[in-house]
């Protein structure tokens, strides 16, 4: 199984409705296993922790 993690973080949304202020930032982070439809469960219990 491959991991794949993408982030992408910028200051203001593409529509500019969110503005995180002048030397802030905003983003997001997505992960998905590459090769299979669904990832196995201790990858989700284990990508959780992070989100605390």
């Amino acid at each position: 199984m491959k991991i794949i993690v993408k982030a992408q973080v910028t200051r203001r949304t593409q529509d500019k409705r969110y503005d995180a202020g002048s030397g802030q930032m905003i983003g997001v982070i997505t992960a998905y296993c590459k090769g299979m439809r669904k990832c196995p469960d201790w990858m989700n219990q284990s990508a959780a922790k992070f989100k605390r």
